[in-house]
């Protein structure tokens, strides 16, 4: 039997990943949610209305460019006629990234002498891992983020009088898939430099730094345009997906968590304190119930792929991604304040590399016990990776015909045909919703609403809150725990909206057989509410938010404005202004009667649309407590905005248990500097 020759191999793996997407694409037909964030955006640019989510809006509200400009030619390839049409092309359009990437790698690790078995390895791994062929059909530029990694390693490791050139396509690449590609840039570079080869890289340290800054300069003359016409067409070229995001994360705390944390992370996967085990585990693993062998074989893959690093004795391109998957794992483990899974399959690429090269060393030693257990191990991680992709691949055909198009398209369209011009709606589950209503959507955490992001600062993150700043006409939420309305707030429920309808398919899910069903289970059932009376009243200069109109009353010989508990009051703060000074309380009747207030906390923050301090904070009793009782004082210390920013201050207060006299009053500020 003749082998193949190298270019039929690499032809053969090429034509592994695109079949292989391709099945899972047919298999499962996965759209994930958000595809049609970003379809959105592709559809209006493609019918000439911008490059905009909400037309007229320009907001920044995806985050890969690749990804919103490749379905927006694909809908133009359509002549702008088929939804479904687009999303196949663009699926060919990832298949093929998919099978450039493992040829590329392929390529790669056979060029640096490793056994065929380790290369063979190394595409079959990537090639059938569950979240790698999901995200690489289901709308998503994961599979672009793949290839231009590849093409980085391919680049790093051919040194020639055009390196720089190819090193710095890979960046740009990189970047126009995903802004935070430089975090695997940075970790790739800085490894190469760290444990440099000059019998691999034909460089020394010093020429390795002259070779990164001119690829530097080819990735800016590259990506910078893109920069460039984000600033000039959305006034930032930081994507609002990002901002919204990042405000939950945390910022700065974000960062010393990191430092905190990253060193410990090797004895921390075996807790089950890290995300590094989600690398070799399906999307939303942390879903009951997939079997309890998994979490073993993940974690025992993670910790060997973060340790390989410091074995002096490991060959240089496994220690690079070995590096690499330490300082992603610890990243995506301790900054953001969710592991979501579309970034895992970068991770996942240098642990396979890593696992690959390291199995084909061993297997290089010509030892025959090295040979057996190179080989035993790697055939067990392998296997139990297809059974993990056999199981998501049900998991995912089953979430597409329940969740996705039986239910969560079904809300879209159902608000399409019964909302009116002008309506808007709230929900966290923005994909298909927001696509299939069409409607102005307040999602949460706000990567389509610059609304959003705002009221964040202004009012804070309690879902309740916001719902009354806000005011949407419409109301998309899971029944089940603190997610209905109920629970964020009897106010509202009782007060400023109605039931309308529940949509489940929570019976169909219960009699469906799939491993991780429980993930199914969450999406399963949402009830929709309308608004039927104002929950803003807002005055010249003021934005009130509260279950009743507001109204001004005179309380020992003082005017005061009494707003509703729960409650918000929103000023606009002179630029001058240093400190503020005003009164607050309770009407002197709260406390009286057979049926007292329970008390309310009376609070007052600031912001400047960058950060949010809080100023004051105090329970008031003034039916238990005389102290309590009449109007209290405030004396506060404003921060000094950034420049060019207007600063703003809440006043908020928030009811105890019952709302019963729960009337609660504000003598507006007196400002001074």
């Amino acid at each position: 039997m003749t082998r193949p020759t190298s270019s039929q191999a690499t032809r053969l793996v090429f034509a592994l990943g695109f079949l292989a997407a391709m099945a899972f694409a047919l298999y499962t037909n996965h759209v994930w949610e958000d595809y049609y964030i970003t379809y959105r955006s592709s559809k209006n640019l493609a019918t000439g209305h911008g490059l905009v989510f909400n037309q007229g809006d320009r907001l920044h509200t995806f985050t890969s460019p690749l990804g919103v400009l490749l379905p927006a030619v694909s809908y133009l390839l359509t002549g702008n006629t088929s939804d479904t049409g687009a999303l196949w092309i663009f699926r060919v359009m990832c298949g093929g990234a998919l099978g450039g990437a493992l040829a590329l790698l392929f390529g790669w690790i056979r060029r640096l002498d490793y056994p065929l078995v380790a290369a063979a390895f190394l595409a079959a791994f990537v090639a059938f891992d569950a979240k790698t062929l999901d995200f690489t059909i289901n709308g998503m530029e994961t599979p672009f983020m793949l290839l231009f990694l590849a093409y980085a390693l391919w680049a790093h490791w051919t040194p020639g009088p055009r390196q720089w050139l190819h090193l710095g396509a890979a960046w740009a690449g990189l970047m126009w898939t995903r802004p935070d590609s430089f975090i695997y840039i940075g970790l790739v570079a800085a490894g190469v430099w760290l444990f440099n080869d000059p019998a691999r890289t034909g460089s020394d340290r010093r020429r390795l730094l002259l070779l990164f800054v001119r690829a530097g300069l080819v990735t800016t003359a590259l990506y910078g345009p893109w920069l460039a016409w984000a600033t000039w067409y959305y006034g930032t070229p930081i994507p609002n997906t990002i901002v919204a995001k990042g405000a939950q994360s945390g910022g700065f705390s974000a960062g010393l968590r990191f430092l905190e944390n990253f060193w410990k992370m090797p004895w921390q996967i075996w807790q089950g304190k890290t995300s590094a085990e989600g690398a070799f585990l399906p999307s939303y693993y942390m879903f009951p119930a997939w079997p309890a062998w998994t979490f073993a074989v993940a974690r025992a893959s993670a910790t060997v792929a973060a340790l390989l690093w410091l074995l002096p004795r490991v060959r240089f391109e496994v220690r690079v991604a070995s590096l690499t998957f330490f300082g992603g794992a610890a990243y995506l483990s301790f900054v953001p304040y969710f592991p979501f899974p579309w970034y895992f399959p970068s991770t996942f690429l240098f642990g396979a590399v890593a696992l690959a090269g390291a199995a084909g060393q061993l297997w290089s030693a010509r030892h025959l016990a090295a040979r057996i257990a190179s080989g035993a191990l790697a055939g067990t991680v392998l296997l139990c990776g297809l059974e993990l992709t056999f199981g998501a691949a049900r998991q995912a055909r089953a979430q597409q015909a329940l969740i996705e198009t039986g239910n969560r398209r079904v809300i879209g369209e159902w608000l399409k045909a019964n909302s009116a011009p002008g309506d808007s709606v709230f929900m966290e589950p923005l994909g298909y919703i927001g696509f299939f209503s069409n409607l102005k959507t307040y999602d949460w955490p706000g990567m389509s609403s610059r609304e959003m992001v705002d009221a964040k600062l202004i009012v804070g993150t309690n879902w309740g809150t916001l719902i009354r700043y806000l005011q949407p006409t419409w109301l998309v939420l899971r029944p089940d725990g603190e997610g209905d309305l109920p629970s964020l707030s009897r106010d509202l429920a009782a007060s400023n909206y109605q039931f309308v309808r529940e949509f489940s398919r929570l019976d169909d899910v219960l009699h469906t057989d799939v491993p991780g069903r429980k993930l199914l289970e969450f999406d399963a059932r949402f009830r929709v509410y309308r608004l039927k009376s104002p929950t803003r009243h807002d005055l010249e200069g003021m934005e009130i938010a509260s279950p009743f109109p507001s109204s001004v009353r005179q309380i020992s010989g003082v005017t005061v404005r009494l707003v509703h508990a729960p409650g918000t009051l929103v000023l606009n703060v002179p630029a001058d202004a240093r400190i503020a000074t005003g009164q607050f309380g309770f009407p002197s009747d709260a406390g009286e009667g057979d049926r007292p207030t329970d008390g309310a906390t009376f609070r007052i923050t600031w912001t400047d649309g960058t950060r949010r301090v809080e100023l004051f904070s105090r329970d008031l009793q003034p039916a238990t407590q005389p102290s309590d009782r009449g109007l209290q004082d405030f004396h506060l210390d404003l921060p000094a905005p950034r420049p060019g920013r207007v600063a703003r201050l809440t006043f908020e207060t928030e009811p105890g248990r019952t709302s019963t006299k729960d009337w609660t009053c504000w003598r507006l500020p007196q400002f001074t500097r």
